[in-house]
This record gives structure tokens, C-alpha cells and sequence, in this order.
């Protein structure tokens, strides 16, 4: 790659991308359209002044789009579709939302006094579930407890059991730092199934990286993190269609005594995304 082709990848756009509940196709093609253009994916709105909106998003989720699109800095742009990139700036400043609340007290799990700081996760973080909220009181970076709030949902958009686990691979090694293999997942979702299934899978699965990072977190049924993310491979290299997924309610539990880092990918390892 020459100096000028680099230079020009790094002074790319770099949009941050919001699906609604209704926005999964919508938020398919925007990756499609980004890899075709040569683009990355911003990993927090303080990083970029373009915001994709995929979908219609309800009243809760737009008042969280509104809190990203104060933090994002100026000249910004709001559009639905990569097509809409050359148009005008976004939409005006919207109302100011109230403060940020401090901590308080509380009795941690080794039974000392400490700050508790009650952070909300979601609806707008990269990788996340659209339309959900995970509001969890932390203790240092340990999670003591959560809950899940359904801000909107929508009928069920995958029909392809195959390319529906693809997806959830792909968010899941996004949020682990694999970005290389989120990416060639997110390739084979959008083509026909072939050959390359099987050998991308077994790649991720001979990961001891990986392995380390996933295996007892989140452990529900005698199963972690590992074993979900070995279940969607087996599905994808065997031509299997797609189990149902998880139900929304089971995160709290999962997050509970959880640090921080682990609940984000304990929360990209369970399927809720119909």
C-alpha cells in the first residue's frame, strides 16, 4: 500500500452506526456499502462526525440518539444511508437531557463500603442488541446487579439461520478486539454459503486467544461464552439452521459479578436479535 492509498484510508469517514429495532437490513447494507467503499466502522461518537440511523427508531431510542449526536463533534452529519453522505449537515442541537448521575454508597460483595455508580448500557454502543438497555450498578468495574429494558422491537428479520449466526459471530469477535475475523464473518453472512464456512470456523474455534478470553464467563445451563460461540460455529460449518435465541430477560443474571469487559461480551454471546 503506498503513502497516498493510506493516508486516504485513514482520512476515510468513519460513521457510527445506530440500528433501530426495525433497522437489521438497513444496518446490512450500511456494512456492505462501508467495505465497498473501503471504510471503517467509528467505535464511539467522540471519533467522528457522521451518524447512520438505520431504521425508525422510537421515541426512547431517539432521545439516546440525541445524547450521541450532542458528544459528536462538529461539522456532523445524521443520515439513514452511506448514499446520503454528501447531502447537509445533520439535524439541529437537541433539547438538553439532564445531568449525568454521581455515585453512592453501597456494600460491595467482599462486604466493604463502596461508590456505586448506576451506568446505563445501551441502547447506542457499538455491537449492542437494538432497542436495549442494560442499566447496571457497578462497583469499581464489577457489575452487582442489572436491569434490562426493552426500548422497542420489531418482527423478526432473519430468515437464513446461517447468515443470522454469522452475525452474531461477527458482533461477538468485534467486541473480543478480533476485528480481522469479525470482518470475514460479516463477508460469508452476505454470500451463498460455501466452502470458506467450514475453514472460517474452524480458524476461530483453533483460537486459544479467544478460548482464554470466553471460557467461564457468563456461565448459564453449564454453559459460557465459549460454548455459545462454539454452538453458533457448528451451526454455520454443518449448514444448520439457527436455534431460537436467547430471551432478553437471561442478561441480568449473566452480567451479575461480572466485570465490566466480560458483561459486554457475555451480552454479544447471547443471540437476542431475531
Amino acid at each position: 500500500m503506498d503513502v497516498t492509498r493510506m493516508l486516504r484510508r485513514y482520512a476515510a469517514p468513519r460513521p457510527f452506526v445506530v440500528p433501530a429495532a426495525d433497522g437489521t437490513g438497513a444496518r446490512l447494507a450500511v456494512e456492505a456499502d462501508m467495505r465497498a467503499r473501503g471504510w471503517r466502522r467509528a467505535a464511539s461518537p467522540g471519533e467522528t462526525g457522521l451518524l447512520v440511523v438505520c431504521g425508525n427508531p422510537g421515541p426512547e431510542l431517539e432521545r439516546a440518539i440525541g445524547t450521541v449526536w450532542r458528544s459528536m463533534p462538529a461539522p456532523r452529519r445524521r443520515v439513514s444511508s452511506l448514499d446520503e453522505v454528501t447531502g447537509d449537515a445533520g439535524p439541529a442541537e437537541p433539547p438538553d437531557l439532564g445531568e449525568v448521575g454521581m455515585a453512592d454508597r453501597g456494600d460491595d460483595r467482599d462486604g466493604l463500603r463502596l461508590d456505586v455508580l448506576h451506568v446505563p448500557l445501551g441502547p447506542v454502543l457499538p455491537d449492542w442488541p437494538a432497542g436495549v438497555r442494560l442499566d447496571v450498578a457497578l462497583q469499581g468495574d464489577v457489575v452487582q446487579e442489572a436491569h434490562v429494558t426493552v426500548l422497542e422491537s420489531a418482527p423478526g428479520y432473519w430468515r437464513d439461520g446461517r447468515a443470522r449466526r454469522l452475525d452474531a459471530v461477527a458482533r461477538l469477535l468485534r467486541v473480543a478486539g478480533w476485528d480481522a475475523a469479525a470482518e470475514r464473518a460479516a463477508v460469508l453472512r452476505d454470500a451463498a454459503p460455501a466452502e470458506e464456512d467450514a475453514a472460517f470456523c474452524r480458524r476461530v474455534a483453533r483460537s486459544r486467544t479467544l478460548r482464554w478470553m470466553t471460557r467461564g464467563v457468563g456461565v448459564r445451563d453449564g454453559r459460557d461464552v465459549h460454548d455459545r460461540l462454539s454452538g453458533w460455529l457448528d451451526e454455520i460449518a454443518g449448514g444448520e439452521g439457527a436455534a431460537d435465541g436467547e430471551p432478553v430477560e437471561v442478561l441480568p443474571e449473566l452480567v451479575a459479578g461480572e466485570e465490566l469487559g466480560r458483561a459486554r461480551l457475555i451480552v454479544a454471546s447471547v443471540d437476542v436479535d431475531g
